[in-house]
């Protein structure tokens, strides 16, 4: 009993002599092994043993378009700017379309996206337990990664699944997703260009027959299937017998001089006169303007702005129908379409996890995390002191 009081005697003088360097080396080497050692433990485990493997699917391919790249592209190909380029617009569409609610909506309905991915075979870290919508996208971008090379408009996805044969299916139905969007884009571009002016010959075709219309009403009206012929005809006519019964009326006032008036040939004259007269006003040509008659001059110059809006209405539907042509080669040629030059294949090696590289990173990792924090430390207890 006594030399075992003696030995905590001299234990406990031991402990007190530990200087100020020693206890912070003891301090440092714990935080050391908490920090950095334990967690790269379990992490090594944790890859090694327990994290579920997952298979990898990729595919490539490019959205083209019927016309060449224009001089914008060709900028963009030397500087990697984008530019205005419909074509690129249309890759990061299909980009975000990708990775989009939409999608996982699809798969779910296709596929049974939350059973593939939300198997209780697959580790509790890399499982799908979330619900929302929301989160069950946030989880669907962890497991596609896109990418899209400006200069060659080429785009690339992967898939992570956790069997080969999902990994490919799943990619296989990305493909066909993306291949109807991009009809879809194909065809929105289509009515755009073709739309305006298919409305436009539409509008320009009714305006048409509204006028042939109007010119048949006229015909019928006036009994002749073309009034300016009949028209300059009966003026003709008319004209005659005005410039003869002119003629009458200069012999009455000549004979009126020499003759009485019950003579026979001035009778003649006057009865000649009358029958000229009656013929005028029964011809229409009753009211005279600058040698024409008044009514036969109206009805030519109706049928002649009949005539005149017609001839502009068939120039502005023969020009829109030339416009329809033109718009759809233009659409034509805006045609978009999708070049895949690297379909899904089925998986032999599951890439992830990374056995080796996941635990390296951890170590760095947590070694300059624990450095950084021990220099902090470090920083403010010197600066306390």
């Amino acid at each position: 009993m006594h030399d075992m009081n003696e030995n905590l005697k001299q234990e406990q003088p031991v402990e007190k002599t530990l200087t100020p360097q020693q206890k912070r080396r003891k301090r440092l080497k714990w935080s050391f092994v908490f920090c950095v050692v334990l967690p790269v433990l379990l992490g090594t485990l944790y890859t090694t043993f327990l994290a579920s493997e997952r298979y990898v699917t990729r595919a490539g391919f490019s959205v083209r378009s019927m016309k060449g790249n224009t001089g914008g592209d060709l900028f963009g190909a030397f500087t990697g700017l984008v530019g205005n380029s419909s074509t690129a617009s249309d890759a990061y569409m299909v980009l975000n379309y990708l990775q989009s609610r939409e999608v996982v909506d699809r798969l779910e309905q296709d596929l049974g996206f939350r059973k593939i991915y939300a198997a209780q075979d697959i580790d509790l870290f890399s499982r799908l337990w979330v619900t929302e919508i929301e989160r069950v996208t946030k989880y669907w971008q962890r497991r596609i990664s896109v990418s899209y090379d400006p200069t060659s408009m080429i785009i690339d996805f992967k898939v992570q699944a956790f069997s080969a044969e999902e990994s490919k299916l799943v990619a296989d139905l990305l493909l066909t997703y993306v291949q109807e969007l991009v009809n879809t884009l194909s065809e929105e571009a289509r009515r755009e260009a073709v739309g305006y002016a298919e409305q436009e010959v539409e509008r320009y075709e009714a305006r048409l027959l509204a006028q042939l219309r109007r010119v048949q009403t006229f015909r019928d009206e006036e009994a002749s299937l073309d009034p300016s012929v009949n028209a300059l005809a009966a003026i003709e006519t008319l004209v005659g017998l005005e410039r003869e019964l002119i003629e009458v009326q200069t012999r009455i006032a000549i004979l009126k001089k020499s003759v009485g008036q019950d003579a026979p040939s001035l009778r003649a004259l006057q009865r000649r006169a009358e029958a000229l007269e009656t013929e005028i006003e029964s011809r229409g040509g009753g009211t005279m303007k600058d040698g024409k008659p008044a009514r036969l001059s109206a009805q030519l110059t109706q049928y002649e702005e009949l005539q005149v809006e017609k001839e502009f209405a068939q120039k502005a539907y023969t020009s829109a129908l030339a416009s329809l042509e033109s718009a759809r080669v233009e659409a034509g040629r805006r045609q978009r379409f999708l070049a895949v030059y690297e379909k899904p294949a089925l998986p032999e090696y599951p890439l992830y996890p990374r056995k080796i590289l996941y635990p390296v990173l951890l170590t760095v990792f947590a070694a300059v995390l624990w450095g950084i924090g021990v220099l902090i430390v470090y920083s403010i207890r010197d600066h306390m002191s």
